[in-house]
């Protein structure tokens, strides 16, 4: 997968690939946080974790 992303950036215009990645990492973020909002998951567990991640 990896030789195939840097195939990718490296064959298509930078601002196409960057506005693909913005789009998968807003929907990511939307759909995280309605499961939030729908209870389907623990904010405080989701942040601890998030957290943890960034202090590693």
């Amino acid at each position: 997968m990896i030789k195939q992303w840097a195939e990718y950036v490296r064959t298509h215009d930078d601002a196409e690939w960057s506005r693909q990645q913005n789009k998968l990492i807003n929907s990511q973020l939307q759909s995280a946080n309605e499961m939030a909002a729908d209870g389907e998951t623990d904010p405080v567990r989701f942040a601890e974790a998030r957290d943890d991640l960034a202090d590693r």
